[in-house]
């Protein structure tokens, strides 16, 4: 997601749009599934107060989307990426919260190691220019949403099945962007290039890692979830390397080798427990 907003516009795509495009992909492709499976909503055990609750909490991917794009109006890519792994303490803190448990030490220390690599990966240092307030608090409220995305498909609709349970989240955040992008729906021109990207989102950006979120979460231990989801920034570093022919520098591969580790660290350790 964050080198698609390098190369998109590159190819005169605009950010309504393809925001638009991408969540409407995603609904659609989703709801082609449910219908080929014919996982019908009434079948499963659910209500239509669930049925609604995951619908808003998909909301939070919307908001995540146009909070970072408008971050990156005013501030690098560099520091919008680190302010976004702000999320990987924030869904801690928040997860801590709902379940009312204490993270892990262990999972304490992998949370700081993840902080510093973000900062290294990012080439967040030397900053030569003055950043916006208002870019920061944007991008920290992209974090927030992306916590919530993250501990509300873990916690919320379990009895559903997972690709309904993303289809109903797609959905949520598709209604948002629509209202929340409209008066830039209306005056900017979709191109083929904006719908190829919309379909490519949608399934890298949405319809893979929410999948994967309603089927896994639940079963992680608390906070190793958003510790996973660090590994977004390495992978982002190596789509940049490969596709955007951009120098990596030794300090940045130090950031990635601290958040590989971090991300490792817990679940041997774990695993280890667990035989003794």
């Amino acid at each position: 997601m964050i080198n698609v907003k390098k190369i998109a516009p590159r190819q005169g795509v605009v950010n309504g749009p393809l925001l638009f495009w991408s969540f409407l992909s995603a609904v659609v492709i989703l709801g082609v599934i449910q219908i080929l499976r014919r996982a019908r909503l009434r079948n499963q055990q659910t209500n239509w107060k669930q049925i609604g609750l995951v619908i808003a909490a998909g909301t939070a991917s919307g908001f995540t989307n146009t909070f970072y794009i408008q971050a990156l109006k005013l501030i690098p890519v560099a520091v919008a990426a680190v302010m976004l792994m702000q999320a990987v303490w924030l869904s801690t803190l928040l997860g801590a919260v709902i379940h009312h448990r204490r993270p892990s030490r262990l999972q304490v220390v992998s949370i700081i190691l993840v902080l510093i690599g973000t900062i290294l990966a990012a080439g967040l240092f030397p900053i030569t220019q003055a950043l916006s307030p208002w870019g920061l608090i944007l991008s920290f409220l992209a974090a927030c949403s992306y916590a919530c995305t993250m501990q509300f498909t873990a916690s919320l609709g379990n009895n559903l099945d997972p690709l309904s349970k993303t289809w109903l989240l797609c959905l949520g955040a598709f209604i948002l962007i629509a209202i929340v992008w409209a008066p830039q729906l209306i005056t900017a021109p979709t191109t083929p290039a904006t719908v190829g990207w919309g379909v490519l989102i949608a399934l890298f950006s949405m319809v893979f890692p929410l999948v994967m979120y309603s089927l896994f979460m639940p079963y992680l231990e608390l906070g190793i979830g958003p510790i996973l989801s660090s590994l977004e920034l390495p992978a982002s570093i190596v789509v940049a390397f490969v596709l955007l022919d951009e120098t990596i520098d030794w300090v940045q591969m130090v950031g990635v080798v601290i958040i590989i580790t971090a991300v490792i660290l817990p679940n041997v350790l774990n695993m280890r427990r667990i035989r003794s």
